[in-house]
């Protein structure tokens, strides 16, 4: 009897688990599906992003001597 219990508490949660894995899935595709969508509807807006300090600093530096370059060249 004992053995028969334990088969089916096996058979059980291979069932609940196997449920939960088609509704994973569901809920993935339907999560998929909404974003295509609303990259559909708004296809000019760019992820925004936020630099790193350290690279912020960087790009400020570059982009000052790229100015600086160009004023020297047309003075």
């Amino acid at each position: 009897m004992e053995q028969i219990a334990v088969v089916l508490v096996l058979i059980l949660a291979a069932a609940v688990i196997l449920g939960l894995l088609f509704f994973s899935f569901k809920l993935l595709r339907k999560t998929q599906e909404q974003e295509i969508q609303e990259r559909r509807l708004q296809p000019q807006k760019t992820k925004e992003y936020q630099l790193h300090p350290k690279l912020k600093k960087e790009l400020q530096m570059k982009e000052e001597q790229e100015k600086a370059q160009q004023q020297k060249k047309q003075d």
